[in-house]
């Protein structure tokens, strides 16, 4: 007769709820990119289509849209590297717990997931710089 593990029972080890480390990681750089991408686009269209008609310079008392644009660049790319950072450290944490052959860990899971917090927290600051670049190629208004 063998050892087989009773039918009502799975061999694989219990997994772990996510973590916030690891939902960060996922969803860190993603949200950061498209809040700078609404939040911007409001500020960098608003003065100059706010009539009828567009205008070719921001309307007057709307200079500091241009700082605040600036501001959420920033903030999007410290925000997706920060995801990033997070991601990799999990990533280094899972992988070691998997080369641990005393550990019965979902390392597996946490490892793949901290692999695509990686891959989007460095692909979503990259995004967002290239709309700083855009910001500071183009003509706000005229353009």
């Amino acid at each position: 007769m063998t050892d087989a593990p009773p039918m009502h029972r799975s061999p694989a080890p219990r997994s772990r709820a996510l973590s916030g480390e690891s939902v960060f990681g996922l969803i860190g750089g993603p949200l950061a990119w498209y809040g700078q991408l609404c939040a911007g686009y409001a500020l960098a269209s608003w003065p100059c289509f706010a009539k009828d008609q567009r205008s070719l310079a921001p309307l007057p008392g709307y200079a500091w849209t241009a700082h605040a644009m600036i501001t959420l660049l920033i903030a999007g790319v410290v925000i997706a590297l920060a995801a990033f950072i997070v991601s990799a450290r999990a990533f280094a944490r899972a992988r070691q717990a998997s080369a641990d052959a005393a550990t019965n860990s979902d390392g597996g899971r946490q490892r793949f997931l901290a692999l695509w917090g990686m891959w989007l927290g460095a692909s979503f600051a990259i995004a967002t710089l290239m709309t700083a670049i855009a910001f500071v190629v183009l003509p706000r208004c005229a353009g």
